[in-house]
């Protein structure tokens, strides 16, 4: 049976835009958001790229080809301009983390360099502790936004389609086709199609087979203030204690976990704790001018920390690509990138991310 579209992705988050563009080369692609593109933890994140995450600076998933995904990706859309080349600065915030950064440099040494403390001074005299950080080169900071925009654009100059204020309802599978019912105000509209990619990010709960894979959702929260006029426009995007992100005349701090929140408004305490924390690594960040705060929430695997990616339990044409956490923008992309093989061949998908093994 002939169908209107081979493959229908739901959700037009970090996630639902890197599948498009990857996937609408060879595929008619429609794709369905009840809100607006990156509407969700995508639209509130600040974007950065830091491939030695946590306090211990530990690479993430498949390091070298996450690394690489990022700009191939932004390329094909013809969007390298967002992700500049600015690398990413990690202050070595508490004493007990000079050793593990400069293991990591050394054991990455292609990837990372340790800055000695003089060196930090006389590049970053507002950078504070003083205790040397590691610089990624190949690091840095993207506008999510922009970027599921540019993914999105450049997926529809393919052929594809993007449908807003179309909330999907239910999903099920037949012989031939998988089919989605989509809400149309007071009436509903099936669709059929050879394949559904379930990247709903938090629109997951309403729907026990995406409950059913272990997800949990996580507020965070991002705070732009005015940029002081002392700080020098040399300064990379830097995550420390939380993060700070130049973007022009203003900066980007981040970010909070919220296990228990009961509405996705941004809190006061939220910004707050921001504030504070991010002032450890440049004075004064607490007394700067709050411009703007933005809440999502991130979705996340609980065992295991790593996105899902894969047909669900029992079924063939119903797939998900979810659990992006805090590190989407460094799996996202890689993940996406291997989609048609992995459609082709879903024994290819690596088991620590297969949805089937959650």
């Amino acid at each position: 049976m002939q169908h209107d579209t081979d493959l229908i992705i739901v959700g037009a988050g970090l996630a639902g835009a890197c599948a498009a563009v990857t996937l609408s080369r060879d595929h008619r692609v429609r794709i369905l958001e009840a809100e607006a593109p990156a509407s969700g933890a995508s639209g509130a994140a600040a974007g950065l790229v830091n491939p030695f995450m946590g306090r211990r600076a530990r690479p993430v998933w498949r390091l070298r080809e996450a690394l690489a995904a990022v700009p191939a990706l932004l390329e094909e859309a013809d969007a390298s301009n967002l992700f500049p080349d600015t690398g990413v600065l990690r202050p070595a915030v508490e004493p007990n983390q000079v050793a593990s950064f400069q293991e990591a440099a050394h054991e990455h040494s292609d990837l990372a360099t340790w800055l000695a403390p003089a060196t930090v001074h006389d590049r970053y005299p507002a950078v504070r502790p003083n205790r040397g950080a590691l610089f990624v080169p190949l690091g840095g900071a993207v506008d999510v936004g922009a970027m599921v925009r540019a993914l999105l654009d450049a997926a529809e100059s393919r052929g594809a389609t993007v449908e807003t204020q179309a909330p999907v309802l239910y999903w099920r599978e037949t012989p031939d086709a998988a089919v989605v019912e989509v809400g149309r105000g007071d009436k509903t509209e099936e669709l059929r199609t050879d394949l559904v990619l379930l990247a709903l990010g938090q629109g997951f709960p309403p729907f026990p087979e995406l409950r059913r894979l272990g997800l949990e959702g996580v507020k965070g929260q991002t705070v732009r203030v005015q940029r002081p006029e002392s700080l020098p426009d040399t300064l990379p995007p830097m995550s420390g204690r939380g993060y700070v992100v130049p973007d022009g005349d203003t900066l980007i701090l981040g970010s909070n976990y919220d296990n228990n929140y009961d509405d996705l408004r941004p809190d006061p305490d939220a910004t707050k704790y921001i504030r504070e924390k991010t002032s450890k690594m440049i004075p004064d960040l607490d007394q700067a001018e709050v411009l703007d705060e933005t809440a999502g929430v991130r979705v996340m695997h609980s065992a295991t920390n790593l996105p899902l990616l894969g047909p669900l339990p029992r079924r063939e044409r119903i797939w998900t690509f979810t659990a992006l956490g805090s590190k989407g923008l460094l799996t996202a992309p890689h993940l996406a990138r291997n989609l048609p093989t992995y459609l082709n061949d879903p024994t290819k998908i690596p088991n620590s991310v297969s949805a089937l093994k959650a």
